[in-house]
């Protein structure tokens, strides 16, 4: 009894593993895809207008940083759904530089975060 309850807890663990690295169905893709482009439009929308009705320098700059961040977050989230496209290793992969990217757009923000 013991041993089924082994065998059955493995069998469920790698399909859990194996599972998250599937491809999801291109409508799927697409649909996700075209969400995650709705929703950074308009958080980036809203950003913008922050810095359009910015009162002061320091506050430009902190709502350009924000924007530069928002952009960089929605840019990110579209790409981790197009990778969802893939499968196995090429997912992992397409997913690791959709971080890498952002990484390096939040460092590059940090130039316009006031000091």
């Amino acid at each position: 009894m013991e041993t089924r309850k082994l065998i059955f807890a493995a069998l469920a663990g790698s399909l859990l593993a194996f599972g998250c690295n599937r491809a999801e169905s291109p409508r799927e893709v697409q649909e996700d895809v075209a969400d995650a482009q709705q929703d950074a439009a308009e958080q980036t929308s809203e950003a913008r207008e922050e810095v359009a009705t910015s009162e002061s320098p320091g506050q430009v700059m902190e709502n350009e940083y924000d924007l530069a961040v928002t952009e960089a977050e929605g840019k990110h989230q579209v790409a981790m759904e197009a990778c969802e496209a893939m499968s196995g290793t090429e997912q992992e992969a397409c997913k690791a530089r959709a971080d890498e990217e952002l990484a390096a757009a939040k460092q590059r923000a940090e130039a316009l975060k006031p000091q």
